[in-house]
């Protein structure tokens, strides 16, 4: 599961060859909800919906697919794909203080530790990004950031709906309703910007996209959901962006800075240190993981 989300930062790289941002993410999530609907549809259909489920829906598909992924990709095309994995990591850190905002949660020590640890290899990393061309990094770091935030808060918003209802059935409709809303905004990005030509490699880049990370690493993040406790399906989640920085090294041949290097190890150790949570504390309903956000 960490290899093949750490390399969809490495694929989008290579798909944003032959596809604007906001036309990549909508063929990958429209293919994607279509093939989790006939699989859900092949299972019978479990969990069918409930008055008020696809309003709820809907909004995490806005949320999760349409803000994320917007975010996200026209990120990724304005910075390092090593520098967008660092930065997506800290995801619980947004989680924590979200749910600290929210008097859902009593941080402990240690980890009000690791979100100050993080929070400053954040802002070390995303400053390092000046000196890139145009100065682009740093807006590529700053909309991954957003990104990241935005996957935070669907995390809290899906938390409840998750518990309640079937994952797969929860995915399937996030991905049509988040492809539906993409529509209008990637209708606006062809007129201002138009349409590239897709090459073979980016489209090759984009089929392992649907299969490779929406399809089949969601069913596998949801099977170890349903085998193992939320918190160690976590731990591998921490290696996501160790395989995106080695991938993004030996495909696409980025180099970080010791600065950057440096700065990253100080974001993913203080991931570790907020995710860990006492064992009485962490359930597989409540673990800190939300499978749309890995990437």
């Amino acid at each position: 599961m960490p290899f093949l989300f750490g390399l969809s930062f490495v694929a989008t790289k290579y798909a944003l060859r032959g596809f604007e941002p906001l036309q990549l993410a909508l063929l990958r999530f429209s293919a994607a909800g279509a093939i989790l609907y006939t699989i859900w549809r092949w299972r019978g259909s479990e969990g069918g919906a409930r008055p008020g489920d696809r309003r709820r829906i809907a909004g995490l598909g806005f949320v999760s697919l349409t803000v994320y992924f917007s975010l996200e990709i026209t990120g990724i095309a304005r910075t390092s794909a090593s520098s967008a994995a660092i930065l997506i990591a800290a995801i619980p850190i947004f989680v924590s203080l979200l749910n600290v905002a929210l008097r859902r949660e009593r941080n402990t020590t240690l980890e009000w530790t690791g979100i100050c640890l993080s929070f400053a290899g954040v802002v070390a990393l995303t400053g390092l990004g000046r000196g890139g061309e145009g100065g682009a990094t740093l807006v590529g770091n700053v909309l991954v950031l957003g990104a990241a935030l935005a996957a935070a808060i669907y995390q809290i918003m899906a938390r409840d709906l998750l518990r309640e209802r079937p994952a797969l059935y929860v995915t399937t409709w996030q991905n049509l309703f988040g492809a539906l809303f993409m529509v209008p905004l990637v209708a606006v990005e062809a007129a201002v910007v138009g349409v590239k030509t897709p090459t073979a490699t980016a489209s090759t880049a984009l089929v392992y996209l649907i299969l490779g990370c929406s399809v089949s690493a969601y069913l596998l993040v949801n099977y170890g959901l349903s085998h193992v406790p939320a918190n160690k399906v976590s731990t591998f989640a921490n290696l996501v962006p160790v395989v995106a920085v080695s991938a993004a090294y030996l495909v696409l041949g980025e180099r970080l800075t010791a600065a950057q290097f440096a700065a990253g190890v100080v974001v993913i150790a203080g991931v570790w240190l907020t995710n860990r949570r006492r064992p009485s504390e962490t359930t597989a309903a409540g673990g800190r993981i939300a499978p749309a956000h890995l990437d």
